[in-house]
């Protein structure tokens, strides 16, 4: 480049030509240009496609990372997590491993939520987020808040190895009715009661302690399933005869149930008996 050569302001080409532009560059290169400023975080996102994107979140001790995909041929960005005791930081490293760019905080909420608001502009991914064994409650309910402000369509959410209090249990349960996947083998109060409405509509729901639920309540979902984990003496599922009606319900009915699948352990009870009457036997 000559000593007269300008440097060329790529944000004043014609939009045509900036989508076009966009297609060559990776999905790294598009993220790091929103990330630029304001304005070119809007300008990107006028220049993506709509309902490409995924975002991955996973919270675990032995994989905690973010990852943003997408359709087509653009490769996956992986976002790095670091606890470095009185700060977490969420990065986005080159190939090299020098950091391009970073969220932090306090609190490992303040950069994941710094992060969701800065994908939601741009990118308006799906998400699809597992919480795990580093996860406090406090931290759950406050990502989830913040994602149900953002207006982010959530596809999948795990929740494992965390105790949720029964108001947020039921929050989770109203909010998260018509997901694709439910996974609450998270700890609760051995006293909730609560019942699902005929609105849950779960593609794929389980449960580790099902103690608190109603057969009836899910028939709408397309698989499920029920353990017991912690014993309780009788879970409600693991009565015959309400066992017998929601197996009748479920043969008679139109509901989109295919898969159910209950561990009632140590509550016991004579299957045989429970079939008596459906035109149906033990194998």
């Amino acid at each position: 480049m000559s000593e007269d050569s300008k440097a060329l302001p790529i944000f004043r080409l014609p939009t045509l030509l900036l989508t076009k532009i966009s297609r060559y560059m990776d999905l790294q290169e598009v993220l790091l240009i929103s990330l630029a400023s304001k304005k070119s975080a809007y300008i990107m996102r006028s220049l993506l496609p709509r309902n490409w994107f995924n975002l991955k979140l996973c919270f675990y001790s032995d994989e905690t990372e973010i990852v943003l995909g997408a359709k087509g041929p653009w490769a996956p960005v992986r976002v790095k997590y670091e606890n470095g005791g009185d700060l977490f930081k969420l990065q986005i490293t080159q190939y090299s491993g020098d950091v391009s760019y970073q969220w932090a905080g306090s609190y490992l909420q303040d950069p994941v939520k710094l992060l969701l608001t800065h994908f939601a502009t741009v990118f308006n991914p799906t998400i699809s987020i597992y919480f795990g064994d580093i996860c406090n409650q406090e931290f759950v309910m406050d990502v989830l808040t913040h994602l149900k402000k953002l207006n982010l369509l959530v596809k999948i959410l795990k929740l494992r190895d965390v105790y949720i209090s029964p108001k947020n249990y039921k929050y989770v349960l109203d909010e998260y009715r018509e997901v694709s996947e439910l996974v609450l083998f998270c700890k609760v109060a051995e006293d909730i009661q609560y019942r699902l409405g005929p609105d849950f509509r779960v593609d794929d729901f389980r449960v580790r302690e099902g103690h608190w639920m109603h057969l009836d309540d899910f028939v709408n979902c397309k698989k499920v399933a029920v353990y017991n984990h912690h014993q309780h003496k009788q879970p409600k599922f693991a009565n015959p005869k309400v066992l017998r009606a929601f197996i009748r319900k479920w043969i008679e009915s139109e509901c989109q149930l295919k898969y159910f699948k209950i561990s009632s352990y140590p509550a016991k009870f004579n299957f045989e008996l429970v079939l008596q009457g459906l035109g149906l036997r033990c194998l």
